[in-house]
């Protein structure tokens, strides 16, 4: 926790005598250059396939630590977003599994997401979704801009792709496996989701035109992307190979639930392009703007998208790039990877319960830390509960 403080106060000074080693570190450094007023961070939006897990909360409690600390220090008309990404092939799937309207089935568990965070104490100034109006209308604005500009184009795209993560994946990031069934299939190497084999035509983002750029902007900022380890993976992925051309459409025939292409509605916007927009869209896109650029907490798996393509498509409509993305990596539980195989995945509701608010917000902070995942287990909790909030902490009030 000392460090989640100093991302938020000059460097070398320590004001906390915990070990936290993350999130505060990283962010005072640029904090610091930018005016109080009308400071703007952001957690990502979350995809409503599945309820809330911890993965979630911790994001959203960052975000939350940082934008209290600027008020404390005086801050007016901040923005703190947070929200739901509601669009996607994943999603129109899941809301058929269930029979369910799709709208309806984003109701419902964006609710969720709504609940956690106001029974954990997380204070936004906004909660954006996806399906909104005004959002809808920051993207089709969007969209017309980054065309008339000439950096989308109609073309052909064939490849593999993940509707697990909502991504187009390359040939040498997808492997073989075999599935429950014996049979072969494909799948990412980086996380062992499937992908399929997809031919269509669609409308494509020049990428390939902003390798240098974005190269050029993670040089001259160092707190571009931070804490370091994640730096230099994205200066890897910049530079090592080159950057190709995106599709950011989907035919309409395949997915239905999304935004249509302006002008043409045999397609429909593809959901990182539309997802990412939210970030401007709380910030009064395509109207008064005030608090851009932000800066965006992240987990790790959706890295590539915030400080590659995020960073390039603001670049192609004019805009400045974050001011920050600060990334943070997961947790396990009990030393293992969270799965609902395993059946480990910590339902943060009933975390609360056993440990309040103010205790499960503590632990977070004060275990949790960006460059390496954290390990999360009840035993745990209650310790440093016990040790430094009821014996420490109480004991110092009660003398």
């Amino acid at each position: 926790m000392r460090l989640l403080l100093s991302l938020f106060t000059p460097l070398g000074k320590h004001v906390h005598p915990l070990k936290h080693v993350g999130f505060c570190r990283h962010l005072s450094s640029t904090a610091k250059l930018q005016n109080l007023n009308g400071f703007c961070i952001s957690t990502p939006i979350f995809y409503v396939n599945a309820v809330p897990h911890i993965g979630h909360l911790y994001s959203a409690v960052l975000a939350d630590f940082g934008h209290r600390y600027h008020k404390l220090k005086g801050a007016s008309g901040t923005i703190f977003s947070t929200g739901t990404d509601e669009h996607g092939l994943k999603i129109q799937r899941a809301a058929v599994a269930t029979g369910e309207d799709p709208q309806i089935f984003c109701d419902e568990v964006s609710k969720e997401f709504k609940r956690l965070f106001d029974r954990s104490d997380v204070v936004y100034t906004d909660f954006i979704r996806t399906t909104e109006a005004r959002h809808k209308k920051a993207v089709k604005c969007f969209w017309e801009k980054l065309f008339n500009s000439g950096f989308i184009y109609k073309g052909h795209y064939e490849g593999w792709y993940s509707t697990s993560d909502e991504t187009f994946l390359p040939e040498s990031q997808v492997t073989k496996a075999v599935d429950k069934q014996g049979q072969e299939i494909k799948v990412s190497i980086d996380n062992g989701n499937l992908v399929e084999w997809t031919t269509e035509t669609n409308y494509l983002f020049k990428l390939s035109e902003f390798q240098d750029r974005l190269s050029h902007w993670l040089e001259s900022n160092p707190k571009s992307v931070q804490p370091s380890k994640f730096y230099s993976m994205v200066q890897g992925w910049i530079q090592g190979g080159g950057l190709k051309d995106l599709s950011v459409s989907r035919q309409r025939s395949r997915l239905e639930w999304g935004i249509p292409v302006p002008g043409d509605d045999s397609q429909t916007i593809y959901v990182w392009l539309d997802a990412l927009i939210n970030y401007i869209t709380v910030c009064g896109y395509p109207d008064n703007m005030s608090g851009w650029p932000g800066i965006n907490i992240v987990g790790k798996d959706i890295l590539k998208f915030h400080a590659i393509y995020w960073p390039a498509f603001l670049m192609a409509a004019g805009l400045d790039p974050p001011q920050s993305i600060v990334c943070h990596s997961h947790w396990t539980m009990d030393s293992f990877k969270m799965s609902k195989s395993r059946g480990n995945v910590v339902d943060p509701f009933n975390q609360l319960k056993k440990f309040s608010s103010d205790g499960l917000r503590y632990f977070l902070l004060r275990e949790g830390v960006l460059h390496s995942d954290g390990d999360y287990s009840e035993r745990k909790v209650a310790k440093v509960l016990n040790v430094e909030l009821a014996d420490t902490l109480g004991n110092l009030l009660s003398r």
